[in-house]
């Protein structure tokens, strides 16, 4: 077999893997679906379908020095379109395994995060990001938007300040009557935002909801990337901020829901809330790690609650990864690109439901030098009290 050809620079169990990993890819005929479907494929150099094809030529070294191993999201997404079915996915979490054992240490922002972030969950339950970003700093990436780093470090040095830290998240006082009480998993972004923070609280009171958060859950695993596991378990089902924790959660059994949709759907049962926008359109960003149809229709579902229109032009537009970890680091992707590109020529704000990836489109828009609001969901909808119907004399 080809994979011979790179035997003598690495261990025997290194090759066996790689021929296992070509005979579970010898029917694969590089149709390029797994490729031209992943979120992060106009960044990739090889993508899954030209790994594959290194795998199948026995070409150890140059696939464990790719850095698109590490760009991939572990969104699945090539596993669901392949027409072989192949498991792309499982195949790439293998090879960034044996790149992490036996490769060179890979030297771009995803790999180091993961490490990073690997090495803080280890010793803490959640990521500091202020720790994080001087970690990713030392280490030798750099915030390609400094501007927007810079203000991000400030607000988390006012916050440690003693008024910063004194601060609550939730709503004090009693519930009002009707109130319902939902267990509430923040994640490790949002709790460090407090502003952003006691807005969703302050959000999700205003549908008549109030939300438990566990206030030691620990960290979904997710900065990771597999090498720590989830840091949280329930059996009830929890609601969310985060398309990644999501993600995360659900791997370990844990059922878990987008707190946007519980609102949407609280709203739209309601005869006295109204779901109310900021602005008459917007263009919807769902992420990569979303469960990208469902949540792409929720966000069409508030803007019909709210009568508001969403624009939307190719479906995966509105998925194209934004960067994830390594965004910050990168610079504006070509999807990041496009979508603000398309918020431009409709005179709308960018709506997502992740704070990551608002972060990292906030970034791209400065980069880019492209003057398009980007807003997190409870910074763009929220409830009003409904209003009566105007009575008609016939």
């Amino acid at each position: 077999m080809a994979v011979a050809a790179d035997r003598g620079a690495y261990p025997q169990a290194v090759v066996d893997e790689f021929k296992r990993l070509a005979e579970e890819c010898s029917i694969c005929y590089q149709c390029g679906t797994c490729t031209s479907s992943c979120p992060s494929g106009r960044e990739l150099y090889r993508g899954p379908r030209r790994l594959v094809r290194l795998i199948l030529a026995g070409e150890i070294e140059a696939v464990l020095k790719s850095d698109d191993l590490w760009r991939c999201t572990e969104c699945g997404t090539c596993t669901e379109v392949c027409r072989m079915d192949i498991d792309v996915a499982s195949v790439l979490s293998r090879l960034r395994k044996l790149e992490r054992e036996h490769g060179g240490a890979i030297s771009c922002p995803e790999r180091t995060a993961a490490d990073v972030a690997a090495v803080r969950l280890r010793k803490q339950p959640r990521i500091d990001n202020m720790r994080f970003g001087v970690a990713m700093m030392a280490k030798g990436h750099f915030p390609k938007d400094k501007v927007g780093a810079a203000e991000t470090g400030m607000k988390i040095a006012k916050q440690m300040l003693p008024l910063g830290r004194k601060r609550p998240a939730g709503v004090a006082g009693p519930a009002p009557e009707g109130t319902v009480t939902l267990p509430f998993y923040a994640g490790c972004a949002l709790p460090q935002d407090h502003e952003l923070h006691r807005l969703v609280h302050e959000v999700a009171a205003g549908f008549g909801v109030r939300l438990d958060e566990t206030a030691d859950a620990g960290c979904c695993g997710h900065p990771s990337r597999g090498t720590v596991d989830t840091q949280f378990s329930s059996a009830e089902r929890v609601y969310t901020a985060c398309p990644a924790c999501d993600a995360s959660l659900a791997e370990t059994g844990v059922e878990a829901v987008p707190l946007w949709d519980a609102l949407t759907e609280r709203a739209g049962r309601s005869s006295t809330i109204d779901l109310r926008a900021a602005t008459r359109s917007f263009v919807p960003y769902v992420g990569c790690l979303a469960d990208r149809d469902a949540a792409l229709a929720a966000l069409g579902d508030a803007a019909e609650q709210a009568g508001v229109t969403m624009e939307v032009d190719y479906p995966t537009l509105h998925n194209g990864c934004c960067g994830a970890l390594g965004g910050m680091y990168r610079g504006a992707t070509k999807a990041s690109a496009r979508l603000l590109e398309l918020a431009a020529e409709k005179h709308a704000p960018v709506v997502t439901t992740c704070v990551l990836c608002r972060d990292n489109l906030h970034s791209a828009a400065r980069e880019l030098k492209i003057d398009v609001p980007v807003h997190f969901w409870p910074e763009y909808f929220r409830a009003a009290e409904h209003a009566p119907e105007e009575r008609t004399d016939d």
